[in-house]
């Protein structure tokens, strides 16, 4: 009897460590498992900071330096303060054991997609709750590069409810620029010409009248402004105006520069980026 007590006690004893042991165990893989995971979000973090400080900080020196340059037309100063800026960055982030490098592309002629490419978003919206537009200009049309009938270049100015109140399209006709301004019901005014400057809040293509119509159209709504086929068509912007919370909004594209950004640390590639860079770039 009394050995089979102190087996018990035994027993217990030892299940009593198994199970302290399975406790310490479960704690030390947890320890182990959140300071996994804590390293690998720190590290994303710190990549996704790079990243996003690279691409802001190169996009405002070239709007810097294509204000510099006379809008692009001086392109020795543009080259220079870009060049400079690439040693300045190089030598920064060396500091941290980063190397820093930074191809820039040609500037060139901007289509009308999301990104100012040929290949970029077709449709996109340029912007969204507008109470008024004091001006709406489009430059440097390129009916070489507008599709045809079936893949028109269209404005659309919808409404809240997503019901367009204005639209103008433009397509290749012959080499010359179809255009047709409608409502939402029928054609308000057509032109079939060769043409590039327009001016679309005063009632100008070229220098001459044409009646687009578009601030009678817009009065009283709130209403979106969009881009459908943008690479279907080559050419500059500009808008500005209010939104429904009475902030100014500004927005002007007139070239776009391809830029490549490497960041390099202890022999790994952290960021090889390629994007588009329009310029300038619209404040809203």
């Amino acid at each position: 009897m009394k050995r089979l007590n102190e087996s018990g006690q035994m027993i217990l004893i030892a299940s009593f460590i198994i199970g302290i042991g399975i406790v310490v165990l479960t704690v030390m893989l947890n320890n182990i498992v959140y300071a996994s995971n804590t390293a690998s979000e720190s590290s994303i973090e710190t990549n996704v900071f790079d990243f996003s400080n690279v691409v802001q900080t190169t996009t405002e020196a070239y709007e810097k330096a294509y204000a510099d340059s006379n809008n692009g037309y001086d392109n020795a100063t543009f080259d220079a303060y870009m060049a400079n800026y690439s040693e300045k960055m190089t030598e920064s982030y060396s500091l941290s054991g980063f190397m820093f490098s930074l191809d820039s592309g040609a500037l060139q002629d901007t289509y009308l997609s999301q990104n100012g490419l040929g290949n970029g978003n077709n449709d996109w919206a340029v912007i969204e709750r507008v109470n008024y537009t004091d001006a709406f200009l489009l430059g440097r049309l390129n009916v070489s590069t507008l599709g045809n009938e079936s893949n028109k270049f269209v404005i659309e100015a919808n409404n809240q409810s997503g019901t367009t109140i204005w639209s103008a399209s433009f397509f290749n006709s012959s080499g010359n620029i179809n255009l047709n301004v409608c409502n939402s019901s029928s054609i308000l005014n057509s032109k079939n010409d060769s043409f590039s400057e327009i001016n679309i809040t005063y009632n100008e293509i070229d220098g001459g009248f044409f009646d687009f119509d578009f601030s009678n159209q817009v009065a009283g709504e709130t209403y979106s402004i969009k881009f459908i086929n943008g690479s279907q068509a080559m050419g500059t912007f500009l808008m500005s105006g209010d939104l429904v919370n009475r902030d100014p909004f500004y927005i002007e594209r007139v070239e776009v520069v391809n830029s490549t950004m490497k960041l390099n640390k202890n022999g790994h590639l952290e960021i090889n980026v390629t994007i588009p860079i329009t310029l300038p770039k619209g404040q809203i």
